[in-house]
């Protein structure tokens, strides 16, 4: 049985992010897209949107689902680049990531529609209030990684130069689109993470690549002189602490350290 629902604003994206991302398509696609004539006007095997949904709407809410993925029609239709949307078959239901999509739908109207309300139980919600869409996790990616979730996985399979490769092309790629946080924590947690599951060395690697992007970052200094502790580099981790300390001043935790490596020097 088909979940019968009506459009509601949850769907439907604001004036102005409908402008906006029309404007990503035509950027991100690199030509117009199909003549609306080539837009079927009556849809077929509708499982969250309403049968009766209008074409206007319809395509809003696709213009809203390829932003916030940012992928174009192919990536949940069968169809693909190049050819007519008239030779799409937008019916079937053959690929996975169309029957990813309506789960996704429905999880957002959830939240939406019901759970976000029940802040209500807890205290005032924020006025206005917040609305999750599917940018809201995927800023443009069609899967909601971190940045340095990303790195671990490529770390993880093909080794810490691979990884350290993948950040650069990143960066040049989607440095300033919001698709990513590129501040100097994400890098930093990276290194935690790697020296935590005995990586430390790799780790080491990942706070020198931070501090070519935040030469003044302190915290990535102390963290690489944590590095250079673990690992009997005794001189280095001095430095390193010494370079931290004068770049956050009157630090408790570095001050700590410091004396501690130097003590060690007797």
């Amino acid at each position: 049985m088909k979940t019968r629902v009506t459009a509601s604003p949850s769907f439907l994206a604001s004036r102005s992010l409908r402008s906006f991302a029309l404007a990503t398509v035509l950027l991100v696609g690199g030509r117009p897209p199909e003549a609306p004539a080539q837009i079927p006007d009556e849809f077929h095997n509708l499982q969250v949107l309403p049968e009766d949904i209008s074409k206007e709407e319809l395509l809003e809410i696709m213009k809203g689902n390829s932003l916030g993925l940012g992928v174009r029609c192919w990536h949940c239709h069968v169809g693909e680049e190049g050819i007519p949307f008239s030779e799409f078959d937008f019916e079937s239901d053959e690929k996975l990531t169309k029957r990813k999509a309506r789960f996704m739908l429905r999880m957002v109207r959830y939240l939406n529609e019901e759970r976000l309300p029940a802040l209500g139980e807890v205290g005032e919600r924020a006025e206005p209030s917040v609305r999750m869409t599917c940018y809201t996790c995927h800023r443009g990616r069609p899967l909601p990684r971190t940045l340095g979730e990303v790195l671990a996985i490529v770390i993880d399979e093909e080794g810490i130069d691979a990884g350290i490769d993948r950040y650069g092309e990143l960066r040049d790629e989607l440095y300033g689109s919001g698709s990513y946080d590129f501040g100097e924590l994400t890098l930093i947690e990276l290194a935690q993470r790697l020296g935590g599951d005995g990586r430390v060395e790799d780790g080491i690697r990942i706070l020198k690549l931070n501090l070519e992007h935040f030469p003044e970052s302190g915290f990535s200094y102390f963290t690489l002189g944590e590095g250079y502790r673990m690992t009997g580099q005794r001189e280095e981790a001095i430095t390193a602490y010494r370079k931290a300390q004068e770049l956050i001043p009157g630090n408790p935790m570095i001050g700590r350290r410091l004396e501690e490596m130097e003590a060690e020097g007797g």
